[in-house]
């Protein structure tokens, strides 16, 4: 069984890469964008659970 699991991860790491320029540049830019837009509804929420039973009194 563990034998089986470490062939596994030597195949995979034998198919990998590195990446080249272009994809690289275009997986960071969806990264960014993912995180800055869980960031935003994260602020988002924070603002209405500030402001939202202030408001409600």
């Amino acid at each position: 069984m563990f034998g089986e699991k470490l062939k596994d991860y030597a195949n995979l790491l034998k198919m990998a890469r590195k990446p080249d320029r272009d994809e690289f540049l275009t997986t960071t830019k969806v990264a960014v964008a993912v995180m800055f837009v869980v960031g935003l509804i994260g602020f988002f929420i924070y603002i209405l659970m500030d402001i939202l039973p202030g408001a409600l009194k």
